[in-house]
């Protein structure tokens, strides 16, 4: 085939709704290829994220809502999440804690508490638990 029957075959079949995963294995070819031949044919590429999701994670963005969560609301990746957010200018800041909550963690760990329920409890973030944990040099 033609380099021109080549590009024509593949945008034809990426305009009629195939992923270009789809088209690279059908036509034998690598995936970064088949996506170069669409891109330098100028093809406006169809985001995967639907417009009404990405509606949603807005929405959630303005009330206020992580990331992490509205990924595990709408079951949507959270790098995905966190682009859209940014893209309108939604991503929260790191919660900086106040010097009793960053006591709370240390004097609950040091009793006992697990990492979990230290969480559950000051409402934040496992994660942000084992950040200060680190900090404090109470966990390596």
């Amino acid at each position: 085939m033609m380099q021109e029957d080549i590009t024509e075959k593949v945008k034809e079949m990426y305009n009629r709704g195939r992923s270009i995963r789809e088209i690279a294995k059908e036509l034998s070819m690598s995936y970064s290829r088949t996506r170069k031949i669409l891109k330098d044919s100028g093809v406006q590429f169809r985001g995967k994220t639907p417009p009404q999701l990405i509606q949603q994670v807005i929405e959630y963005g303005k009330q206020g809502y992580s990331a992490n969560k509205i990924s595990k609301l709408l079951n949507m990746n959270s790098n995905t999440v966190l682009r859209i957010l940014k893209k309108h200018n939604l991503v929260k800041t790191k919660r900086k804690l106040t010097q009793d909550k960053v006591q709370r963690i240390a004097e609950m760990y040091k009793s006992g508490a697990s990492i979990y329920k230290i969480a559950k409890e000051l409402d934040i973030s496992t994660n942000l638990v084992v950040y200060y944990l680190k900090k404090l040099h109470l966990k390596n």
